[in-house]
């Protein structure tokens, strides 16, 4: 009774039976909120005796509801979550009107998945005269989200804003001293690289029908929305939009393993300088085969035909090819790592602008934790390095009519995710790109930073 004492100070008289449930309803989310203990140190074991003989108690005298719930208490302490439903349904039994007790049982079993009898317990804290407002409104708050995960409608979405700085806004080159036509030249200095801020928003919004099969079917549809806009450098500014649309299969072979098929449709558009660029049709398969939580196989291809609106862009007709594979694995408990192989392909009517693009790119997720009180989530560190080399078909005759155009780029950056409240995160990137030519006129690097505000719901 030290625990609920402390809890529940002045306010509830904790030795009534119809006023500690609402104690036990404080103590216990404290202590879902705790987790389960699962490093093996001194506190632990502690914890581990303490279940022990706590469990002995009550099954000395199965009729103490202060017993009962001191085991249910360590229960959760120690992540026995159905021993924990097992102790606090035995309170039912003995006093059937512990709401609060319902509402720790819908908790509980909604943590396990049981969306059922989650259903059950919390529908009748719901509809309890005496349980307090705001009880009430985290139990229907459970059971909007049971009602989201077992429905075959789903809704998702991620919005992103945010403001970035580029030391080469425009992708200039370095140098004034260029080729043209074969002989050397001197480039306007407006048309070298340009430092500048520019401000984006993006979205991605997807529909998701559960035909509720197994193997597990869906019909997924996605939309997404980009746009940014440059402080100075408006020929620059890019509005592009893409939707999806296509089956997803999940096979499970075995416990713990899931292969991932997913075949779809693709339409995409985009503006650049606030005039019509391009239009685009195709499709793409996407295989994924995860053979643990951390650990997972990637493979896909995409074929979109792209048709240009400007008349300096018809040369850049025709289609764009990119095959990829990539492996997940978990390096540590609190890091994970990716290996991404890409390649790509762009067939366009004009051969000295089509070109193949191989890539290597690997990706490392840490965990950092929750480094401020006020986060709900731990914090998340990304590093990004990719190194991509281009070769094009044919000489640019306006360029150098006897050099073909390759370029290695090397792609560099970070990422922090911050976590604001369960969903909204604050991420702030910082990075730096270096394209390596051997024709002057496509050298340059870019050293970028941005900061922005995630919100998914």
């Amino acid at each position: 009774m030290l625990a609920m004492n402390v809890f529940c100070g002045p306010f509830f008289d904790c030795a009534g039976n119809k006023k500690r449930d609402l104690c036990a309803l404080v103590v216990m989310l404290f202590c879902m909120l705790l987790g389960p203990v699962s490093s093996v140190n001194a506190q632990e074991l502690t914890v581990n005796e303490q279940y022990d003989a706590a469990f002995l108690e009550m099954y000395e005298d199965v009729g103490n509801l202060d017993k009962t719930f001191r085991f249910a208490e360590l229960a959760i302490a120690v992540g026995d979550l159905e021993g924990a439903v097992a102790a606090l349904e035995r309170m039912l039994i003995i006093e059937p009107d512990l709401p609060q007790v319902r509402m720790q049982l819908g908790t509980l079993y909604f943590q396990l998945g049981s969306y059922a009898m989650a259903l059950t317990y919390l529908n009748a804290v719901v509809t309890h005269e005496e349980v307090p407002d705001d009880v009430k409104q985290s139990a229907q708050d459970l059971i909007t989200q049971i009602d989201a995960l077992t429905s075959p409608h789903r809704f998702n979405g991620t919005v992103v804003a945010g403001v970035r700085y580029q030391s080469n806004a425009n992708g200039g080159p370095m140098t004034q001293n260029i080729r043209l036509f074969g002989g050397s030249a001197v480039l306007d200095e407006q048309y070298t690289r340009q430092a500048d801020w520019d401000v984006s928003l993006a979205g991605q919004f997807n529909y998701v029908y559960d035909f509720e099969t197994e193997p597990s079917t869906t019909l997924e549809t996605g939309v997404s929305a980009y746009s940014s806009w440059q402080d100075t450098q408006s020929q620059v500014d890019t509005t592009l939009f893409e939707f999806q649309v296509g089956p997803r299969v999940i096979f499970t072979p075995k416990p713990g393993t899931a292969l991932d098929l997913r075949p779809y449709a693709v339409l995409n558009d985009m503006a650049l300088g606030g005039k019509d660029s391009f239009e685009g049709i195709g499709a793409g398969l996407d295989l994924a085969f995860r053979t643990s939580m951390s650990s997972s196989w990637n493979v896909g291809t995409r074929y979109v035909d792209r048709d240009y609106s400007q008349t300096e862009e018809i040369g850049l007709k025709g289609p764009r090819t990119r095959i990829f594979g990539g492996r997940t694995f978990g390096i540590s408990d609190m890091t994970i790592g990716t290996i991404n192989l890409s390649a790509f392909n762009e067939d366009t009517d004009e051969k000295s602008s089509a070109y193949w693009e191989y890539g290597a790119q690997a990706v490392v997720q840490h965990i950092l934790g929750k480094l401020l009180t006020f986060s709900p989530s731990p914090w998340m560190l990304s590093m990004t390095a990719g190194f991509y080399d281009k070769s094009y078909n044919e000489a640019n005759p306006s360029v150098d009519a006897s050099v073909v155009r390759n370029d290695q780029t090397l792609r560099t950056s970070a990422s922090l995710v911050i976590p604001l409240t369960v969903n909204l995160n604050l991420m702030t990137t910082a990075g730096y790109t270096d394209v390596d030519s051997n024709l002057p006129n496509y050298a340059n690097e870019n050293w970028f930073s941005s900061v922005s505000v995630l919100g998914q719901f």
